[in-house]
């Protein structure tokens, strides 16, 4: 998973006051929240102005979640406060910020869920709460609902971007095993490594967040009501399904990887097979010459007119001998 450097920090805020009502400073937001309407702050990146708003003065969060929300953590987790709730979940990045082909890019999202506002903080543009964010400026209805169901919302299409990252690795497995049964090359076996690669990362990070929202959906939190719950097992039923499309992708890339080794292996083998029928056929023709070539002075062969082309002969006769019985066998 790639780690990169956060960008300035950026804020933007939205509430529900009868209608959906965006803030343009901080203080607005803080207002709005202490006013008990429903509200929506995300935050890209790091700035003082984003850490005041987290702490003493701002929403009173624990210094440690403060340190998890600015920093980069490998780890999804979910821990409960006295008046909120703090869930660090990844998802696919909208953008490419690792040229490594084998490293997933996923990126951190950060999620502060209190009893009448979510708070969300990511290091790069994400598709999830682009698209969440959209929607409900537009409707306002998760909004309206309350915090929960806004962060309901935001997992939900969380877990459903991972569905696409899946289905292009699906693609490119399909790819790969045509390429390899056509050309079994270095290039494909580094392509084999790389998706293999990907998908261990994909598998650590999903056994920890299949845990979180086993979490969240089993009424262990007093931020989320009794009649979300199914709504979060609902998304919870979807994870599952991700983590075993993946363990299923890695069976197949294992499968994959078996596969290349058996086309090299039979290219071995006939590369071998092309070599030792050529040094059948040459052996006896060898024994001959030497034979012939120690030039002792009593072979009476060697006097003889007719000695050469008749040993020549018999070496071509030897030869297509062999050769004959090489068809017959098939083995040419």
């Amino acid at each position: 998973m790639s780690v990169t450097a956060e960008p300035a920090g950026k804020f933007r805020a939205m509430s529900w006051d009868e209608q959906v009502v965006t803030h343009s400073t901080l203080a607005q937001a803080l207002e709005a929240i202490r006013a008990g309407q429903s509200t929506w702050i995300d935050l890209g990146g790091r700035s003082e102005e984003n850490e005041q708003l987290l702490g003493p003065g701002g929403l009173e969060i624990h210094p440690l979640i403060i340190e998890d929300v600015f920093m980069d953590c490998v780890r999804p987790k979910v821990e409960d406060y006295k008046d909120y709730v703090y869930v660090l979940f990844h998802a696919p990045s909208a953008v490419n910020t690792d040229q490594d082909p084998e490293t997933l890019d996923l990126l951190e999202i950060d999620i502060l869920l209190g009893q009448n506002y979510v708070v969300t903080h990511h290091a790069h543009d994400s598709k999830a709460l682009e698209a969440v964010w959209t929607e409900v400026a537009r409707s306002g209805r998760a909004l309206k609902k309350g915090s929960a169901w806004l962060a309901h919302a935001v997992l939900d299409r969380v877990v459903d971007d991972y569905l696409p990252l899946l289905d292009g690795m699906d693609d490119e497995i399909d790819e790969l095993e045509r390429e390899v049964l056509a050309d079994s090359g270095k290039e494909v076996l580094q392509r084999i490594f790389a998706i293999k690669r990907k998908l261990q990362q994909l598998r650590r990070v999903s056994i920890h967040q299949k845990e979180v929202l086993y979490r969240l959906s089993r009424g262990e939190f007093d931020e989320i009501p009794e009649t979300l719950l199914p709504f979060f097992r609902d998304i919870y039923d979807h994870f599952v399904r991700v983590t075993d499309l993946a363990e299923s992708y890695r069976d197949l890339i294992a499968g994959t990887f078996e596969a290349h080794l058996s086309v090299q292996s039979n290219k071995m083998n006939a590369i071998m097979k092309t070599l030792t029928l050529a040094t059948t056929v040459f052996m006896p023709l060898t024994f001959i010459a030497g034979v012939y070539g120690m030039n002792f002075e009593h072979m009476p062969e060697l006097k003889k007119d007719w000695a050469y082309p008749v040993v020549l002969a018999a070496m071509a006769l030897i030869a297509a001998g062999i050769m004959l019985f090489y068809r017959q066998k098939k083995w040419i």
